[in-house]
C-alpha cells in the first residue's frame, strides 16, 4: 500500500503539472525537537514567487525516514495509512504533528507532497528527542558505615534521553566525580538508565552530607539528592572505649569488695569484743563472793 501511495503521487505530477512547470515554489522544514510522550510540531511552509491570491490546497504526500523504502505515513485527499501517530496540520499547510514521540522516532525524513497545481514538492526535516531524568536516589554499602573504614556510595538516574552524566559533592561542595565510576544503560524502549558508583577505602564523616546531581547531555542539572550516611564508631575506637569501661567497673567493683570487706571485718570484731565482754563479766559474777 505504501509503494502504491508513492506511484501515486508520482502519477498525479505527471499528468497535473507539466503546464505548470514555469511556476517556481518550493517547501522547507525545520528541525523539530521532540519529548518523548508529548506531541512534536513539525513546522514545514511553501515558499512561491506568485500572486497571494493563488492559494496551494494539498492533494496528497508521503513521509520517508532516511534508509528506509517504504513511506512511514502518506495521505491523499481524506485517505491516511502508515504511522496514525502523524496528522497533517491542514490542507493549506504542509506542517505535520506527531503524537506520543518515542526515541525510536529520531532521524533524518523525506517529505514529499503534491499541491492543486500539480507540483511535486520534496522537503527535508530532522527530529531530535529529549527525555528528562526521574529524579536520582543514593543507597550505600554497608548501611551503616564504620567512621574510617571503606564505603561505596551508589546514584541512580533513569528514564531519561540522550545520555547524561553524574556528578557528586561532598559538604564543602567538593567534586569526586573523577574517583567514581559511571555506567550508562539503553532500556529496552532507548531510554537511559545512569548508575554511579563512588567508593572510600578510608571514609570521613566530615565529608558528609553527599550530593549526587543529575546532568542532561547538555550538562544542564536535572536534579539531585543529599545522602546524610549512618557511621558508626570504628572498632579500635570502640574497643578502646570498652576497654575503659571494663577497667572503670573492675576498680569500682574492687573499691566496693573492699568497703564489704572491711565491713565484716569490722563487725566481727565488734562481735568478738561483746563476746569476750561478756565472758568476762559473767566470770567475775561467778567469783564474786555470794552476799
Amino acid at each position: 500500500m505504501a509503494v502504491e501511495a508513492v506511484l501515486l503521487i508520482i502519477l498525479m505530477s505527471f499528468f497535473l503539472g507539466n503546464t505548470q512547470q514555469s511556476v517556481l515554489i518550493s517547501m522547507e522544514c525545520q528541525p523539530a525537537v521532540g519529548v518523548v510522550g508529548q506531541t512534536t510540531n513539525i513546522s514545514c511552509s511553501f515558499k512561491r514567487n506568485f500572486g497571494a491570491d493563488q492559494k496551494i490546497i494539498i492533494s496528497a504526500g508521503a513521509v520517508t525516514k532516511r534508509g528506509e523504502t517504504e513511506p512511514l505515513f502518506w495521505f491523499k485527499n481524506n485517505t491516511v495509512d502508515g504511522d496514525n501517530r502523524f496528522k497533517l496540520l491542514s490542507k493549506n499547510d504542509p506542517s505535520l504533528l506527531l503524537s506520543s514521540t518515542a526515541v525510536s522516532d529520531e532521524g533524518l525524513y523525506d517529505y514529499t507532497v503534491v499541491n492543486n497545481r500539480g507540483i511535486i514538492e520534496d522537503g527535508t526535516f530532522r527530529i531530535s528527542v529529549t527525555a528528562k531524568y526521574n529524579p536520582p536516589f543514593i543507597s550505600t554499602w554497608p548501611e551503616k558505615i564504620e567512621e574510617g573504614g571503606p564505603a561505596d556510595l551508589y546514584c541512580n538516574a533513569s528514564g531519561g534521553y540522550p545520555a547524561g552524566a553524574i556528578h557528586w559533592f561532598d559538604s564543602t561542595n567538593t567534586n569526586w566525580t573523577k574517583s567514581a565510576t559511571l555506567k550508562i544503560t539503553e532500556r529496552e524502549d532507548k531510554l537511559v538508565h545512569l548508575s554511579s558508583n563512588l567508593t572510600f577505602t578510608s571514609i570521613d564523616s566530615s565529608w558528609a552530607p553527599f550530593r549526587c546531581v543529575v546532568l542532561n547531555s547538555k550538562f544542564i542539572q536535572e536534579g539531585e539528592t543529599t545522602s546524610h550516611l549512618k557511621f558508626t564508631a570504628s572498632q579500635s575506637h570502640s574497643g578502646s572505649e570498652l576497654g575503659t569501661v571494663t577497667i572503670s567497673v573492675l576498680v569500682i567493683g574492687l573499691i566496693i569488695l573492699g568497703l564489704i570487706t572491711a565491713f565484716l571485718c569490722h563487725r566481727r570484731h565488734v562481735q568478738r569484743s561483746t563476746l569476750e565482754h561478756n565472758r568476762e563479766a559473767e566470770t567475775k559474777m561467778l567469783n564474786s563472793p555470794q552476799s
